[in-house]
């Protein structure tokens, strides 16, 4: 039995991990819209101040929180891969990380550098996902804060923006620290 060596299976699983970015986003939103209409049933419970489903009162806040957070969770991923060109230090990088198969992929080190991309930002994908969940059980007050989400929300889009943040990590420090250099790491 040949085992591939470590080049060969990140360019194997660079075609694994964009549909794993893609399933991620379309459970945040199967979630967000989970979230949204408990938010909105809650939103009657106090409209008409009945709770038949409920062991403890809803208050208007948790139900204004579920609809705040469910509209963040259904927007945000297509706003994010709509827009990213406007906004990322990386430019084109990102942005034709977004658009599936557009990147150069001419060289095998052009290959794993993708795949190395790839990898974060599944990896941010699924830390916005935890994310999500945090702060769901934070509006239904499972937990008394949110304060692990948002280091969730930080860690995923650095992860997710790892080429940018590279980038300006390299424009700070005046040093080439991208995922550009796996090239020249392996001399070719």
């Amino acid at each position: 039995m040949i085992v591939p060596d470590l080049g060969a299976l990140l360019v194997s699983l660079s075609e694994i991990f964009p549909l794993v970015v893609q399933l991620v986003f379309i459970l945040i939103a199967v979630l967000g819209i989970w979230v949204g209409t408990g938010g909105l049933f809650a939103l009657y419970n106090v409209a008409a101040g009945e709770y038949k489903f409920s062991n403890r009162p809803v208050t208007i806040d948790v139900a204004i929180g579920k609809i705040v957070l469910a509209g963040a969770m259904i927007v945000a991923p297509i706003l994010l891969w709509r827009f990213a060109n406007s906004f990322v230090l990386g430019g084109n990088i990102t942005y034709n990380l977004f658009n599936y198969g557009v990147i150069d992929r001419t060289a095998p080190c052009d290959e794993i550098r993708v795949a190395i991309s790839y990898f974060f930002m599944a990896l941010g994908s699924v830390a916005w996902f935890t994310a999500a969940l945090r702060l769901y059980h934070a509006t239904a007050a499972h937990h008394p804060g949110a304060g692990s989400a948002v280091m969730y929300l930080v860690g995923g889009t650095l992860a997710f923006f790892v080429n940018d943040v590279a980038r300006l990590v390299g424009n700070t420090i005046h040093m080439d620290v991208s995922l550009d250099n796996v090239c020249a790491m392996m001399g070719r």
